[in-house]
């Protein structure tokens, strides 16, 4: 699979290697169609951040894949665990004999008309916040060298982002906003890949994974793919999906 341009580039450029929201789904259906996904078929499994501006991303999936099983937390992170996986496991429809399951993956971040990354317009806010929040709060520590250590069961879900990112980094120098959500984007992907191996890989099942980040421009969602794959359980062969817009 031929390596995608870094998002910071992505951002710079505009919306070169981007596709609309509503494009991105219409295109999920026609790349897994000749693997045998469809809708009525399949479950997808959606991954995004708890933000509210990911509820287009959330109805645009399920408006082509029907209800999806959330897996999501703060940043896009998957933390539901080997119960949760377990239960999606039983949820996928099987109508053929097969279950299959649409692994979709999408942290996000922002981009304001005056082009300042990690920063959207809200509606009914007169000036800017962040997206992705936690991302930008970790990125803040990371830089001033005040991560907290240990697990917060008051802020739990942002103790596990801190603790997966910081092992992904392990001795690299801290990346710059883009490069951190890409971070994300691969810790959250590895986890969910992770858990789904270890369910279905004696079961006749089929997985799509789809991975990216959703971009908040000033006037619309676009979505920047960066990884997909089918693995059809009959042979275990990973099966790259042509990304290029």
């Amino acid at each position: 699979m031929p390596t995608p341009e870094p998002l910071s580039a992505v951002l710079s450029a505009g919306h070169p290697h981007t596709r609309p929201l509503a494009s991105f789904v219409d295109w999920t259906r026609e790349v897994l169609a000749p693997h045998g996904f469809a809708p009525g078929n399949a479950l997808a499994l959606l991954g995004v951040c708890r933000d509210e501006l990911m509820f287009a991303t959330s109805s645009a999936v399920s408006s082509v894949w029907g209800p999806a099983f959330d897996v999501s937390s703060l940043a896009g992170m998957v933390f539901l665990g080997r119960s949760g996986m377990s239960a999606a496991a039983h949820h996928a429809p099987g109508v053929d004999g097969r279950r299959r399951y649409v692994v979709i993956v999408l942290p996000h971040i922002g981009v304001t008309e005056d082009g300042s990354v990690g920063m959207v317009l809200r509606d009914g806010q007169d000036h800017a916040s962040t997206a992705c929040g936690a991302l930008v709060g970790l990125h803040a520590q990371l830089v001033s060298g005040t991560v907290p250590d240990g697990v917060d069961h008051d802020d739990l879900e942002m103790s596990l982002l801190r603790a997966d990112v910081r092992a992904a980094l392990g001795d690299a120098s801290v990346p710059d906003l883009p490069g951190l959500t890409d971070v994300a984007r691969r810790c959250a992907t590895d986890e969910i890949v992770r858990l789904a191996e270890g369910l279905v890989r004696d079961a006749d099942a089929d997985v799509a994974v789809i991975s990216g980040v959703v971009v908040h421009h000033h006037d619309e969602d676009r979505v920047w793919v960066t990884e997909a794959w089918v693995t059809l359980r009959s042979d275990g062969v990973r099966i790259p999906l042509g990304i290029d817009v």
